[in-house]
């Protein structure tokens, strides 16, 4: 019953949401010591340099950052509203996704801002399918991009599943790839006119470049929270199947877009050393459509209620486990 509670279009769906969501920012505050959030944040990086005297700031930020990302998560653009699934059960499947290693999400600022950026970016792809003229909005694409290397210099793999994106969203003419690029290339620009105040401009963006490839700071072991993650996610995987052969045009596109991002954060894992943990988060938000996908469609719904369930507990059960 609390799926069907919290996927119907009332107020009370609406409030229990932003309720677990906020439950599971606020618990590691109050079962969580100071010191054992990761204090090895890149000090180095361009964005966060001066958090260095303020490290008791981070995990306030951190939250700030990931409220921002669900309130965002829960965006339906156009047809995508009817395939990215129910905004509640998602921003719930996302929240829960970040927290079940709060000691990575709260000491690690600039993966959080990447993974906003990565959330808007996807979303304004989305938005193209079936518009005739979007190359204002894929020019910033490319620029968001751009922005997001900034923060994670990783993330840049990511053009691989955008233009596997416009290929199979859009025409993929060759006025739309030159404004994707040209807005990739600017962001560079807009970098190298704020460096050039530096005394040595050319060493100043190389200094930015280099400071936003993260290292693979932050590493937790797997715990009881992510186990129990594991088969929902396994379950929203198999759904995804299910969508590319049983769908219409428009849901195989869309899924098909949502599989190839996730396949980008594999990949970002496998070959560029981001961390495990940094990857989920970065690709938090296909993961939490297929699983809010996957529990929307149960016919089952007492098995509906407790994936439900199991996924609220995950980032719980990570807290409160080693206690």
């Amino acid at each position: 019953m609390l799926t069907a509670i919290l996927k119907s279009n009332t107020i009370v769906a609406f409030v229990l949401s932003y309720l677990f969501g906020g439950l599971m920012l606020v618990l590691p505050y109050f079962f969580l010591a100071e010191n054992s959030f990761n204090a090895d944040m890149l000090y180095a990086h361009w964005a966060f340099a001066w958090l260095q005297p303020n490290a008791a700031f981070i995990p306030y930020i951190c939250t700030f950052i990931i409220a921002i990302a669900a309130i965002l998560s829960r965006l339906r653009l156009r047809e995508a509203k009817q395939v990215l699934g129910n905004s509640n059960l998602a921003m719930v499947a996302f929240v829960s996704l970040i927290m079940t290693h709060p000691k990575v999400a709260l000491a690690r600022p600039d993966i959080l801002v990447t993974c906003v950026i990565i959330i808007a970016t996807f979303l304004l792809l989305l938005s193209t399918n079936k518009q005739e003229s979007v190359l204002s909005e894929i020019f910033h694409v490319g620029l968001l991009f751009g922005t997001a290397s900034l923060f994670t210099g990783q993330t840049i793999l990511f053009l691989l599943p955008a233009g596997f994106s416009i290929l199979v969203l859009r025409s993929g003419n060759w006025r739309e790839w030159a404004v994707l690029s040209l807005g990739i290339v600017m962001t560079a620009i807009f970098i190298m006119m704020v460096a050039v105040w530096d005394e040595s401009p050319f060493l100043a963006f190389l200094r930015v470049i280099q400071s936003s490839w993260s290292g693979s700071t932050g590493i937790d072991n797997v715990n009881t929270g992510h186990l129990i993650l594991l088969p929902i996610a396994l379950i929203g995987l198999s759904g995804l199947f299910g969508s590319l052969t049983i769908g219409t045009v428009t849901e195989r596109n869309i899924m098909l877009v949502n599989s190839a991002w996730i396949i980008g954060g594999v990949l970002i894992v496998l070959l560029l050393g981001v961390s495990w943990q940094n990857g989920i988060i970065l690709i938090a938000f296909p993961l939490s459509v297929l699983i809010s996908r996957s529990l929307e469609k149960m016919k089952r719904w007492w098995l509906a209620d407790l994936l439900l369930l199991s996924l609220i507990a995950a980032p719980f059960v990570s807290i409160l486990w080693p206690l």
